[in-house]
C-alpha cells in the first residue's frame, strides 16, 4: 500500500469512529430524555386517576410545588396535604403537551402546556389551561423525580397566545 492510502484510510477509520460516538451519544440522550417523559405521563396518570399516593411518590423528599402567585409548599407531607385538600374536585381530563425537555446530567427541565377538566363539588365543570413548567432530579436508582412544579392558568387558549403572561417560578437556566 502507498502512504497516501494508508493515510486515507486512516482518516477514514478516526472519521468513522467520531460518527459512530456521536450516534450513540444521541441514543444514549434520547433514551434519558425519554425516561423523562415518561415519568410526565406517570404523574400525568395519578393525577387523572386521583391517585395521590402515586402523585406523591413522583416528587423528591424536599420537592416545590407552586400555583400561578400562589405560596410554594415544600416537601411531600406539605404536598400529601395540599392534594388531600383538593379531595372533592374530581379530574375527568387532564392533558399535558411538552413543549420542551433539556437534560443536563442528573437534572432535566420540562416545560409546556396543560388542560384539566375539573367536576367540583357542587358538580360544576370547569376547564382550566395554562403553562406548567418542571424540573426533575434523577435519583441513585435512576427514577426521575420532580423536584419542583409550577403551574400558571391563562385566559384562553395558551397555543395561540404570543405571550403567556403568568408570574414564573426562579427561571429555569437556559
Amino acid at each position: 500500500m502507498s502512504r497516501f492510502t494508508d493515510f486515507k484510510l486512516y482518516w477514514e477509520a478516526r472519521l468513522t469512529a467520531v460518527v459512530l460516538l456521536w450516534l450513540v451519544c444521541q441514543t444514549v440522550g434520547a433514551t434519558v430524555a425519554e425516561q423523562v417523559v415518561a415519568a410526565l405521563e406517570r404523574y400525568r396518570v395519578a393525577v387523572l386517576e386521583l391517585n395521590i399516593d402515586n402523585q406523591v411518590a413522583s416528587f423528591a423528599e424536599d420537592a416545590q410545588l407552586s400555583e400561578g402567585s400562589g405560596a410554594t409548599v415544600q416537601g411531600r407531607t406539605t404536598i400529601r396535604a395540599q392534594l388531600q385538600s383538593q379531595a372533592g374536585y374530581k379530574v375527568v381530563g387532564y392533558d399535558l403537551r411538552t413543549v420542551a425537555t433539556r437534560v443536563e446530567g442528573a437534572v432535566a427541565f420540562q416545560s409546556g402546556i396543560y388542560t384539566e377538566r375539573i367536576m367540583t363539588p357542587q358538580h360544576e365543570s370547569k376547564v382550566s389551561k395554562g403553562v406548567f413548567e418542571v424540573e426533575w432530579s434523577r435519583q441513585p436508582d435512576g427514577s426521575w423525580l420532580i423536584s419542583r412544579l409550577h403551574t400558571a392558568q391563562v385566559e384562553g387558549d395558551p397555543i395561540e397566545r404570543d405571550t403567556v403572561e403568568h408570574d414564573p417560578p426562579a427561571a429555569i437556566p437556559p
